[in-house]
């Protein structure tokens, strides 16, 4: 443990017993565009440093990007299939994707690959063998309509128990509009005998989000 004193706006490192405690913050990741800027701060019994990432001066076209790209991690799948161009393509070369368990509370991890939106459900580092059309376990397609809010409509396409549909997630099938009433995932095909979707009539012609390819 360093002991320091402020001196203008960073510490410097004094003789224990003759300053506060220094408490080094970890370095975020810096996208694209940004810069990480460091800070420090007396908060009475220690001397605490923060990070904040701020644009790059000069590259502001680069910056918004960046930003984008860090909020959209909290978007759901519904909102994320509007704006595609947000996630990178994937890559097997050594990337850490999050699942949306991860036990170091990382966001769920979403990339593009050959021109489909896939999210990650296992934690892993990847490799050239492990790409989403190669690993199941790995990776699931988001199908539109997967928001449960009601107001994104995808048509109906036959999910595995990785993407399943979830309680308000609304689909087009055969002509009609649906929404799932299961509590938990459903895999079964609207109309089917026994299936978990309620009919709420014929569709409209509304504007639906297309299947995923």
């Amino acid at each position: 443990m360093l002991y320091g004193i402020m001196v203008g706006e960073r510490p410097s490192v004094v003789e224990e017993g003759e300053g506060k405690p220094i408490v080094e913050a970890v370095k975020p990741d810096v996208p694209e565009g940004y810069e990480a800027v460091d800070s420090w701060a007396d908060t009475g019994t220690e001397l605490r440093q923060t990070w904040a990432l701020q644009p790059v001066e000069g590259s502001a076209a680069e910056a918004a990007v960046a930003l984008a790209k860090m909020q959209a991690v909290e978007l759901d799948d519904g909102q994320a299939l509007k704006v595609p161009a947000l996630y990178d393509e994937w890559s097997g070369k050594g990337v850490k994707y999050y699942s949306p368990d991860d036990p170091g509370g990382n966001p769920q991890s979403r990339v593009r690959f050959q021109g489909t939106l896939v999210k990650c459900i296992t934690t892993h580092t990847s490799q050239p063998d492990w790409a989403p059309n190669a690993a199941p376990s790995l990776w699931a397609v988001i199908l539109p309509g997967q928001d449960g809010s009601g107001v994104t409509v995808g048509i109906w396409e036959q999910p595995g128990p990785e993407n399943a549909y979830q309680k308000g997630d609304q689909v087009i099938h055969n002509g009609h509009l649906w929404e799932s009433d299961f509590d938990g995932d459903n895999v079964w095909e609207p109309g089917a005998v026994g299936s978990h979707w309620v009919d709420k009539g014929e569709w409209d012609g509304g504007t639906a989000m297309p299947a995923a390819e």
